[in-house]
């Protein structure tokens, strides 16, 4: 039976793990289209990123034959606008390293503890072996901590950094006049403020999949396909929300990059598409099981292109440290895989 068409029941276990390869793929290299192109403050590309997501939810939409159109699943999509919307000032407050660590660190934990204790009105998903999954789960958590260690030895002349993990896409573009805000923050103001946004960002990623898993749970269909273009409009309103009050904040004078447009079109329909291949792995699995896989995947593509393709990453000592990494994620994810 057609992926597209099969429900959570009609999937074999194999298959989700073969989604989930896909999945990594995409949100790790979602990034390279707007590698090399200036974006000021990321408010347009968000946008723009946006756009092209809902694009692939609305193909979605037509492939599922026009299922009903349920209003939960928005306000999922609603809180994975809110999320991403904060990395801007999260990097510029505390970097990236300890930003993306502590957004991912709580959003790999939230979002399995949710699925797995059954937060929220969901049913709990129970592992058939409970030790692989929990040693699994922290050592998923360890990964991410060797990524931080790891410097980059090259940029690009225009870009300073791309990020990307399965959660959040952002591209950062250091203009001076965009800082003058940090700029007059003592280190102090901006730590804190740093931290708190990454926390939030990390229980909002974490929890933008709950009103989607909810919503699969009391309707007849199971197959979360069929919820994706509620979520990815809820990803699409609240991002042209966020733009039109920062256009208003700007006094009709937002930062608009033109050729950012194209690059980041295709750079959400990437998006768009590895979260399709997740929720496919979803229906084969369960968020318990998928949602921490998915979340080990995206660093390890990511870093390679960087490695191969940018030769941004060099040195024996940076290489030992993303191969240490890299056996840790590999190690947690078929620990995970293993206690489904």
């Amino acid at each position: 039976m057609d992926a597209l068409e099969a429900n959570s029941t009609s999937l074999p276990a194999y298959s989700g793990f073969l989604f989930l390869i896909g999945s990594a793929v995409f949100y790790g290299s979602n990034y390279l289209p707007v590698k090399h192109y200036e974006t000021g403050d990321g408010m347009f590309f968000q946008l723009i990123l946006c756009i092209a997501i809902w694009n692939v939810g609305f193909v979605v939409n037509c492939i599922r034959n026009f299922p009903q159109f349920y209003p939960l699943p928005l306000l999922g999509g609603f809180l994975w606008a809110t999320g991403n919307i904060n990395t801007v000032p999260i990097i510029r407050t505390i970097g990236i390293g300890m930003g993306l660590l502590i957004w991912g660190s709580l959003s790999l934990i939230t979002g399995w503890a949710t699925a797995r204790f059954g937060w929220f009105g969901l049913d709990a998903n129970v592992p058939s072996n409970f030790t692989l999954n929990y040693i699994g789960i922290v050592l998923a958590l360890i990964s991410a901590i060797f990524y931080i260690f790891v410097k980059s030895e090259t940029r690009t002349a225009q870009v300073d950094s791309v990020e990307s993990t399965n959660s959040t896409q952002v591209l950062i573009e250091p203009d001076e006049n965009q800082l003058d805000f940090f700029d007059r923050l003592n280190p102090v103001k901006k730590r804190i403020i740093g931290i708190s946004l990454a926390i939030t960002s990390g229980i909002l990623y974490g929890q933008c999949n709950t009103p989607v898993l909810y919503t699969t749970q009391i309707n007849e269909s199971k197959n979360y396909l069929d919820y994706m273009f509620s979520y990815y409009t809820g990803i699409l309103l609240g991002s042209l929300g966020y733009f039109v009050l920062y256009s208003a904040l700007k006094k009709n004078k937002p930062i608009v990059y033109p050729q950012i447009i194209l690059p980041g079109l295709v750079s959400g329909w990437m998006w768009g598409v590895a979260n399709v291949c997740y929720f496919l792995a979803t229906n084969a699995l369960n968020q318990a099981i998928s949602f921490p896989i998915s979340n080990c995947g995206p660093p390890i593509v990511a870093n390679f292109w960087g490695i191969v393709l940018y030769k941004e990453i060099k040195g024996k000592r940076n290489l030992l440290i993303l191969g240490a990494g890299f056996s840790v994620a590999i190690t947690a994810s078929v620990l995970i895989g293993l206690s489904t």
